[in-house]
């Protein structure tokens, strides 16, 4: 099983407008996934014992089958990005073959962060397109609790935003703050944010 990061090891230092957490001391964006040594099922450490409907077991017995892990990736031992980003893009198959395109779209945005930390502009933004077209799939086809709703938003603006789609972005963001005038929510004040930094 992959290694597990205690909760009391992790300190974030600050959060960039995107929502990527900057960790001090030991970096959880690394151990988020948990990947099973044996079939490499993946899932977030949260949902990985979830009980997994029977309609989707072919596909994910399909997708078992189709993997291949390099020799000297190990999801148990202490983790670098190589190994993570790879642990996300497992996680990210398995979520999209269980008809979950919100998870999905969070999968390939870790994956985005992790590429920044590396410095790499260009996977990063390839995985920012994925992300941000899992979140349309999730914002038009997926039933989201009005408690989600508002970071979903905010991502589509953002993403946009990062990937050059302008008019989308402005779109989104009005939308965004225009619904949810009124909400507390950390994603409603920093869309309002972006909102006014793109309006300038």
């Amino acid at each position: 099983m992959s290694k597990k990061v205690f909760t009391d090891k992790v300190k974030i230092k600050e959060y960039e407008p995107d929502m990527k957490p900057n960790y001090e001391g030991v970096n959880a964006l690394l151990y988020s996934a948990v990947v099973c040594n044996q079939c490499h099922y993946a899932a977030l450490d949260t949902e990985f014992e979830n009980h997994v409907s029977p309609i989707y077991l072919d596909q994910i017995r399909d997708i078992q089958r189709k993997i291949k892990i390099p020799d000297n990736v190990s999801f148990s031992a202490e983790r670098d990005h190589r190994a993570a980003i790879l642990s996300y893009a497992l996680a990210a198959l398995f979520y999209e073959a269980k008809k979950q395109p919100c998870r999905t779209a969070e999968m390939y945005l870790r994956i985005a962060w992790l590429y920044r930390e590396l410095k790499d502009k260009e996977n990063e933004y390839k995985a920012l397109a994925r992300s941000l077209l899992s979140f349309e799939e999730c914002y038009s086809k997926a039933n989201i609790s009005e408690e989600k709703e508002p970071m979903v938003i905010f991502y589509l603006g953002e993403l946009s935003y990062r990937l050059g789609k302008m008019e989308d972005a402005r779109r989104w963001f009005s939308i965004l703050i225009n619904k949810y005038r009124n909400s507390n929510s950390y994603y409603v004040k920093a869309g309002r944010d972006r909102w006014q930094e793109i309006k300038e």
